[in-house]
């Protein structure tokens, strides 16, 4: 049976997560950033019996889907998701590979390498040209992202609809977003999210075309691990390009488990 959360149930989600702490970042890191009773957010618990077997949440028009046994009644989530309107769901590996099947004539899967940095050795030391974003390099991040191919159908569709997403992360301060600027202009970003009292997700990387080869991804990537270390934390990430894997792994990242994202057709 699906509940919708509460406050009430925190305690029985954290402790289901943390099962999986790092698997569950993005679930764990919105549910202690806004909790259950905002207008972009909303959780439900499943249950069987008297036991939780999984967990989904809503972050504005993108869903995370997550089972610790992988007992899920499928056509029940399958049901809720068809009431909303769904841009992104994602989650664990077997996790999607369960719900897959059943909506795989709306949905296109893309499989990721999740990953945790487990050598800070190896991050490159001077991240000088890293400059930290405030509001006012919103739309300037946002059109950055609108010439990299690879981030199609991952964000919110539209231009403005993602300038509002990243504007509202950084004046939230949800999460830290860092550029490097070349010939007057941003050419490089990274960003983290999902940050909990622990660890935090690094994503958003990308290097415009004419501007790649040139180490400006490798050292984003380490400014925002770097930010993260002296505040405690760990750094995880996940994709699915062989060329970004290596940059990830050269600076001291490992595969350590695999994450699906269902995007709608």
């Amino acid at each position: 049976m699906l509940t919708k959360a509460t406050e009430k149930h925190r305690g029985l989600i954290m402790d289901y997560c943390l099962a999986e702490p790092n698997i569950n970042l993005f679930i764990i890191g919105d549910i202690e950033n806004f909790g259950f009773e905002t207008d972009f957010q909303e959780v439900w618990i499943q249950t069987l019996g008297h036991k939780l077997v999984g967990i989904v949440l809503r972050y504005h028009d993108n869903f995370i889907i997550y089972s610790k046994d992988l007992d899920l009644e499928i056509n029940e989530i399958e049901i809720l998701l068809s009431t909303r309107d769904v841009n992104i769901i994602s989650g664990k590996l077997t996790v999607i590979d369960l719900f897959y099947p059943v909506v795989k004539s709306k949905y296109s899967k893309r499989d990721m390498y999740f990953c945790q940095l487990l050598d800070i050795s190896k991050l490159i030391k001077d991240t000088s040209e890293v400059e930290t974003a405030e509001s006012i390099d919103a739309m300037e991040i946002t059109l950055a992202y609108e010439q990299i191919e690879e981030f199609s159908g991952l964000y919110s569709s539209g231009i403005d609809s993602r300038y509002k997403q990243i504007a509202s992360r950084i004046i939230t301060k949800e999460g830290v977003h860092m550029f490097i600027k070349k010939d007057g202009k941003i050419v490089s970003h990274g960003n983290t999210t999902a940050e909990t009292s622990v660890s935090a997700m690094v994503g958003g990387i990308l290097t415009i075309p004419e501007y790649r080869k040139q180490g400006l991804s490798s050292k984003i990537i380490s400014a925002l691990c770097q930010n993260l270390f002296l505040k405690g934390k760990s750094a995880c990430l996940f994709f699915d390009n062989p060329e970004a894997g290596e940059i990830y792994h050269k600076l001291g990242f490992r595969n350590i488990d695999k994450w699906a994202i269902l995007g709608r057709k």
